[in-house]
């Protein structure tokens, strides 16, 4: 049943009337609190409240709809926010509310209305590059990344209804996925020095935060991240469907594969602590990412390298070969040349330098605001043929962005996933090491 399509697409661009008229046709849309089960796979689907398709029938504008569901956040969406539109110079002040217009037209943004004063141009610290020498440790690591592990927590991650990060089920899964990585560091061995933290921010998903520490601990090394975002929303309108299984729900089950790897081969970092960060809010405006940045460098922490996996599962048909994507926009030159030296050395496939618009991009760039050095992986080239998404997946931000994509454009791979994962262990173990001393 799952290979089927479960959600009819919610085109940006549709009428209120057309999309209401779209989800009135279509029983299989996740929506709302009732729910039954897909016979094949036990995979929850909800059905639709008609209350929303009401609201959608009767508003055009998104912040009215919302309203009219919930008039206690009328104050909220008012409220003015400072947001720099990707692809814009310069930021504008407009409201809460205008965010959910931003998304309709399919439009990105970050946030920076807390956080002006976290862009400093004036001091960027130095990226950690050292040489690779560490293929003997790495490279046995690969065979025990599972993707059927990787498809299971996939699974469930996607069968919230979303993960929205200014509602319940944003929280509800930030939970799920905390309980997930605590399982696993309860399997490491007992050498490990594993820690887990959520971080909380104003609304209510949280971040979080597992740590590798070594041995001794020494403030002078530097800290290794990686990192993903873990919530997902439908651009047409925030109470819809956004199973969110590429955007990114693929990066966030990467790095927690990879994560699983290194703590139950009992890794142990050597030269500085390691963490890895799944962040809430990324559509937001990028605001998990600017919190956790900004609370760094306010403990004065020394960062030698930030990599963020954001979309890591979908090949495009018209793709000239199945490849990482490394996007140079607003990230660090010289880290970004480290880390496809390190995809030449550890990956089967292609790994190749791409470019965004400017201004855009994800949660690495926060790091980048704050004067840390950060890189950014994802699917492909996402100006392929010289348009956006290109070799990217045209159906995240929707209610089609699932595990089941499987057209004329395209596939959801989790091998592809699983380079990513590969790609993950080995930035982990060249950039921190690994103490072999506890043996």
């Amino acid at each position: 049943m799952m290979n089927r399509v479960l959600f009819r697409l919610l085109f940006l661009g549709l009428s209120a009337s057309q999309v209401s008229a779209s989800l009135r046709v279509d029983s299989q849309v996740v929506l709302g609190s009732s729910e039954s089960l897909d016979n094949d796979n036990d995979i929850p689907i909800h059905v639709v409240d008609d209350a929303i398709l009401a609201a959608l029938d009767a508003y055009s504008d998104p912040v009215d709809a919302l309203v009219s569901l919930r008039p206690e956040l009328a104050d909220e969406l008012a409220e003015p926010r400072l947001l720099h539109i990707f692809g814009h110079e310069t930021p504008r002040w407009m409201t809460e509310g205008d965010k959910l217009r931003l998304r309709r037209e399919g439009r990105k943004f970050k946030d920076i209305t807390d956080y002006q004063d976290d862009i400093d141009a004036s001091w960027a610290g130095q990226a950690h590059l050292p040489e690779l020498t560490h293929q003997s440790l790495v490279k046995p690591l690969f065979p025990k990344i599972s993707t059927d592990r990787m498809r299971d927590v996939l699974t469930h991650l996607t069968s919230f209804y979303n993960r929205y990060y200014g509602d319940v089920y944003g929280e509800q899964s930030a939970q799920w996925l905390h309980d997930q990585i605590a399982d696993i560091i309860k399997t490491a061995p007992f050498h490990t020095h594993i820690s887990l933290e959520f971080f909380t921010h104003r609304f209510p998903q949280p971040s979080i935060i597992a740590r590798f520490e070594p041995k001794a601990r020494n403030s002078s090394l530097p800290l290794t991240i990686i990192g993903a975002h873990q919530d997902s929303a439908n651009y047409l309108f925030p109470l819809l469907p956004a199973p969110g299984a590429d955007d990114d729900g693929s990066g966030t089950v990467s790095i927690l594969e990879a994560f699983r790897v290194l703590a139950q081969s009992g890794f142990l970092p050597k030269n500085g602590p390691v963490e890895f960060h799944w962040y809430a809010a990324e559509e937001g405006g990028l605001l998990g990412s600017q919190a956790i940045a900004r609370d760094k460098k306010q403990q004065g922490a020394t960062i030698g390298a930030m990599l963020e996996f954001d979309m890591t599962a979908y090949i495009a048909r018209n793709s000239t070969a199945e490849s990482i994507g490394l996007i140079k926009t607003s990230a660090d030159d010289a880290l970004t040349a480290w880390v496809l030296s390190l995809g030449k050395e550890y990956i089967s496939i292609p790994t190749a330098v791409y470019s965004l618009f400017p201004g855009a991009g994800s949660d690495y760039m926060s790091f980048t605001q704050n004067g840390y050095p950060s890189a950014f992986a994802s699917e492909g080239n996402p100006l392929a043929d010289g348009r956006y998404p290109g070799d990217y997946d045209p159906y995240v931000h929707s209610s089609k962005d699932t595990m089941d994509v499987d057209d004329a454009l395209g596939y959801f791979s989790f091998d592809h996933m699983a380079r990513f994962s590969e790609l993950a262990i080995a930035f982990i173990v060249e950039q921190a090491g690994w103490d072999n001393t506890w043996r």
